[in-house]
């Protein structure tokens, strides 16, 4: 009877109980997802203080915390994902709320675009990060690895469709 018992309990030591299974994925199932809440896009855009930008549809969209200020609705911003898998871009937009972007380093301006700085060093930029006309702070990087010149082409592409406006 004992070494019954005892094998019942070998077994169940076992397999987990359904209740010590991990409920939900244990990471993010996708980067933007890892910056913030996905959420679908229209209550996305309804949740936040400012209109933002995006120039082509959005795969994924989020909630991001605030880039400065308390956490409040009103500091929230949002995060994109576009273009094709392989290739997807993440836009971050941010009311400004007095942040500061000088721990990144500078780049050469774009017009209209104010206060233009690289994420990961000029030399070789992993990111862009901006300040808009409309006091927004947007960072564009590349989902998975990108050459630095891809990422400057991709900022200069968003550039000319309006993105500092």
């Amino acid at each position: 009877m004992r070494s019954a018992l005892a094998a019942l309990l070998v077994l169940a030591s076992t397999a987990p109980a359904a209740a010590q299974l991990p409920f939900g994925p244990a990471t993010p199932s996708s980067a933007l997802a890892a910056r913030g809440f996905v959420t679908d896009r229209r209550t996305a855009e309804r949740t936040i203080a400012f209109r933002p930008f995006l120039a082509d549809p959005p795969v994924e969209v989020a909630l991001l915390p605030p880039f400065h200020g308390e956490h409040v609705a009103s500091n929230e911003g949002i995060g994109y994902a576009y273009g094709p898998p392989g290739h997807r871009w993440l836009l971050q937009e941010w009311p400004r709320n007095g942040g500061s972007l000088g721990s990144f380093q500078p780049l050469a301006a774009a017009k209209p675009c104010s206060d233009v700085r690289a994420i990961g060093g000029n030399a070789e930029p992993r990111g862009v990060v901006w300040t808009t006309s409309r006091d927004v702070v947007m960072a564009l990087s590349p989902e998975a690895g990108a050459v630095p010149r891809a990422v400057l082409a991709e900022f200069r592409r968003l550039v000319r469709r309006g993105a500092c406006g």
